[in-house]
């Protein structure tokens, strides 16, 4: 990671709103299975939203990163 967004990252979570900030993206959580005809559209919709609570951690592990020498 470059050095500047390095000081981006330090500056953000320096930020009175930053919890506000995380806590304002929401996780998008699967639904439940419920027996249907369409098994296979609700088995797409599983992994989709699987997919996005996968990267929802990924980001949120970004944004709150490994403490920088500044820190």
């Amino acid at each position: 990671m470059s050095q500047q967004l390095d000081e981006l990252l330090f500056t953000i979570r320096q930020h009175p709103a930053f919890h506000e900030f995380m806590n304002a993206v929401t996780l998008p959580e699967p639904r439940d299975f419920r027996p249907s005809a369409d098994v296979q559209g609700q088995w797409a919709e599983y992994i989709h939203r699987s997919g996005r609570k996968l990267q929802h951690g990924v980001w949120l592990s970004f944004l709150i990163g490994e403490p920088s020498q500044q820190e």
